[in-house]
């Protein structure tokens, strides 16, 4: 029953991410504007903003204008509906479940705003910062390792994490005269060090550059262009996403 919950808690959350994403990205206010259709500026009613069962119920589809509701906002809902379920199975107790499945929650704001607009707000890496520090903090609830152990491994993991990834950036800048990647993954790696600690980093770039490896593989096949001719590619999401595995694992 408590993972059914955090899944149904899940799905709102997801669906809240992409909002907080969006939003984000156009700097318009998260909390206190009113949902409504991006085609014909209709207000939303509770009954169309029902995690996964409105989108299906509508068919993807706006009920006052027919236009299409992007495809990653069901998404959303199902990747948070997942992360809550996992986070649920993975943790001690309900409260390390709720706060973790935060963290992953945040992570995937990130990884929506990347995906739409290669950008990783400072907003949202400080929701992710802030809830990785309370994950910290708590632990597993052993008490080992002991919080100053704890403490230790978080600051080296996001020096370790930021510290790499600046330097990877530096060396393509100096290299090719132009920045090959922004800031904004510094940062996030910064986020993720934090959690993980400096022994899961290695193994989590790895998961992402593989998972972004095989999309951009899939990707050139469909477009029937060579790998160097695909442009950017969202690397920040690949992170933040593994990052969500590897906390679960």
């Amino acid at each position: 029953m408590p993972v059914v919950i955090a899944a149904l808690l899940g799905a709102a959350m997801g669906s809240f991410a992409a909002l907080l994403a969006e939003r984000t990205l156009r700097a318009e206010p998260v909390l206190w504007a009113r949902s409504q259709c991006r085609a014909c500026a209709a207000r939303l009613g509770w009954t169309e903003l029902v995690p996964i069962l409105s989108y299906l119920w509508q068919r993807g589809r706006c009920r006052h204008c027919d236009a299409r509701i992007p495809p990653a906002l069901f998404q959303a809902e199902l990747a948070g509906a997942l992360m809550g379920a996992a986070a649920a199975l993975a943790s001690p107790d309900p409260l390390r479940a709720l706060v973790l499945g935060l963290w992953m929650w945040a992570l995937l704001a990130l990884a929506i705003a990347d995906l739409r607009a290669f950008r990783l707000p400072d907003r949202l890496l400080l929701l992710a910062a802030l809830a990785g520090a309370a994950l910290v903090g708590m632990g597993d609830g052993s008490g080992w390792p002991s919080l100053a152990d704890r403490t230790l491994n978080a600051g080296l993991g996001a020096g370790a994490g930021a510290g790499s990834f600046w330097l990877i950036r530096l060396i393509y800048r100096l290299a090719r005269g132009r920045d090959g990647m922004g800031l904004g993954d510094v940062k996030l790696m910064a986020v993720l060090g934090l959690v993980l600690g400096l022994e899961r980093l290695p193994l989590t770039v790895l998961l992402a550059a593989l998972s972004a490896l095989i999309v951009s593989v899939l990707r050139a096949w469909r477009r029937g262009r060579p790998l160097n001719r695909l442009g950017r590619v969202p690397f920040g999401a690949a992170l933040a996403l593994a990052a969500a595995v590897m906390a679960v694992l």
